[in-house]
């Protein structure tokens, strides 16, 4: 799984376990390099000739948890979805370059929501930066309806054996081993069998939860070169590409079921 999705599962799941009162801050130095130190918020992304100190909002993670609880903010949640949902939703204006599914993370106050985007650019120095920048704020989105694991555990064990049954069609054996594993992940009783188990806060998430994360973390198979985004030698590639599609939204969606199972309602 690439880190911008690492640092956001980390972001939000941890944010969520603060407001709930279970932890009192995030580590400055979190695995698998979530970049704490390059993570910046603010009002909106900064242009080359603009100073990105006026526009910051929280220059770490844990002053943004100092800054939510500052202004009231009651819940968090991830969602992975089109922008121009939540444009609509918001009876604001549509943004025409705006277009395609993106992560946001919305944080929900009293009177209203702020939604979050996240883009990584180099700031002045010429350094990675993370920026989370306010893509919307103040609006009324209504009540938030998420898939839950139960239904993620279905959908990924559906794609999975789909695409274990591809693959050994295709006889592609190194990549049937990675999709049983992520099968087998799905059912694993310990979490000790389960990869990546530092990035949700410990505590708060279910057994369930790491499952189905530990799953989505395996089968995250999408990336450079030698990744499945270079197989080409199939006997049906549009059926491959099909299964490719599904895999990624069906991760992506189970990623936010993951991270808003906690707490349980």
């Amino acid at each position: 799984m690439n880190k911008e999705i690492l640092q956001i599962i980390f972001l939000t799941s941890h944010s969520k376990a603060f407001l709930e009162g279970k932890i009192k801050g995030m580590y400055k130095n979190p695995p698998l390099a979530y970049n704490y130190r390059n993570i910046r918020f603010v009002s909106h992304l900064p242009s080359d000739d603009e100073n990105e100190a006026r526009l910051v909002l929280a220059k770490n993670p844990n002053d943004w948890l100092a800054f939510l609880h500052q202004e009231g903010v009651l819940k968090l949640h991830l969602t992975y979805q089109p922008s121009e949902e939540l444009i609509q939703k918001a009876s604001r204006p549509l943004i025409s370059s705006v277009k395609g599914r993106h992560w946001h993370v919305i944080t929900e106050k009293e009177n209203g929501c702020d939604v979050w985007r996240c883009k990584w650019q180099l700031d002045a120095r010429k350094e990675v930066m993370s920026y989370y920048y306010l893509f919307l704020s103040d609006v009324l989105l209504g009540e938030f309806n998420f898939p839950t694991l139960e239904m993620s555990k279905l959908y990924l064990k559906e794609i999975l054996n789909d695409l274990v049954t591809f693959t050994i069609k295709n006889e592609l054996a190194n990549w049937t081993t990675v999709f049983k594993k992520a099968l087998r992940s799905l059912d694993s009783k310990k979490a000790s069998d389960l990869i990546a188990p530092d990035i949700l806060p410990s505590g708060c998430y279910s057994l369930a939860a790491r499952q189905v994360l530990s799953a989505c973390a395996i089968a995250w198979v999408f990336g450079g070169m030698g990744s499945w985004n270079d197989v080409t030698h199939v006997h049906d590639y549009d059926l491959y590409r099909r299964l490719s599609a599904n895999l990624y939204n069906t991760i992506c969606d189970s990623i936010v079921s993951v991270v808003n199972s906690f707490p349980l309602k």
